[in-house]
């Protein structure tokens, strides 16, 4: 336990003597010679999420339903990549983007900010060649804006996306994604300064007839630390919310599979003797009309009795 007991006036005065006349050296403190850099506390918020293993697990939810929402426009459904996050600079994300692209803002109010998606203008032309029957390998024929079809299709992707990014994120925090403003150009966005961290994931979009497509979800650093706890965390909450749809799509195609019933009229016995002997035209005589078992896929679940209904033969459950 270190001593609360205070400097005298004396020994105060002896500590400025020695300095003065250099009988102490200043420079014996922490590991002298060493050369050091400034650090702010709290400015180090890439540290504070960890690796984002949530993020990760989000991103990949998305990822898979986010190609659903491309299957009606591309006639079928495309592969899509989810690529760890990158965290780097607003200033220098923007650098690299195409002079003409969708830039969308999305409101998130749980999370007090928005966050950004990036589609690139050839995925558009792509989608939109696609819809009216292309082999979706067009290349983009204007580069200041986007026709009124083309934006049509940014705004069936974008409310796509809005609802599935909600769903991927409800295991791990309620949040609700709106869109709220849009872009063409990365020079007029509105969105934070550059100097501020963001988080960027990627979903590689791979297409048989053209180049892969990355769209983009652009989320500040700042935001995010308001759940930092819950993106280091590598225990998800299990069960706390269903997807009923999904559970409802399950057991309704389980209740599609189709099943053999065999109801068995006979089950006659006869000696090695009496099987060396057959041959066409023998009879084997059998107790039938009697109560038979029936069998669900080779498994005897009921018994049944042999007639008739509406002129066919048919059999009645009994047990």
């Amino acid at each position: 336990m270190s001593s609360s007991r205070k400097l005298s006036n004396e020994e105060v005065a002896a500590l400025l003597e020695g300095l003065e006349d250099g009988a102490l050296d200043v420079g014996t403190g922490v590991l002298p010679g060493k050369e050091y850099q400034p650090y702010a506390l709290g400015n180090d918020d890439a540290n504070l999420l960890g690796d984002l293993y949530t993020l990760r697990l989000i991103n990949e939810r998305f990822g898979r339903q986010f190609r659903n929402i491309l299957l009606p426009m591309l006639r079928f459904a495309p592969r899509v990549q989810t690529m760890p996050p990158e965290t780097k600079r607003f200033d220098e994300y923007l650098s690299g983007l195409d002079s003409f692209l969708s830039l969308t803002t999305l409101r998130v109010d749980e999370l007090k900010g928005s966050i950004l998606a990036t589609v690139p203008a050839r995925l558009i032309s792509i989608l939109v060649n696609s819809f009216f029957g292309g082999r979706g390998d067009s290349a983009v024929t204007r580069t200041s804006e986007f026709t009124p079809t083309e934006e049509r299709i940014i705004q069936i992707v974008m409310e796509g996306a809005t609802k599935t990014l909600s769903e991927a994120w409800k295991e791990v925090y309620e949040a609700n994604f709106d869109v709220m403003a849009s872009e063409m150009n990365p020079a007029f966005l509105s969105f934070i300064e550059g100097n501020e961290q963001v988080v960027i994931c990627s979903f590689v979009v791979q297409l048989p007839f053209a180049k892969p497509a990355a769209i983009e979800l652009v989320y500040p650093l700042q935001m995010l630390k308001l759940i930092a706890p819950l993106l280091r965390s590598k225990v998800q909450r299990i069960g706390e919310n269903r997807d009923e749809n999904w559970a409802t799509r399950l057991r309704d195609a389980v209740l599609q599979i189709p099943l053999v019933i065999a109801p068995r009229v006979a089950e006659p016995t006869v000696n090695l003797t009496q099987l060396l002997r057959l041959q066409p035209g023998a009879v084997i005589s059998i107790e039938a009309f009697n109560d038979i078992p029936i069998y669900i896929e080779g498994h005897p679940l009921f018994t049944g009795r042999i007639g008739e209904k509406d002129g066919k033969m048919a059999v009645s459950i009994i047990d």
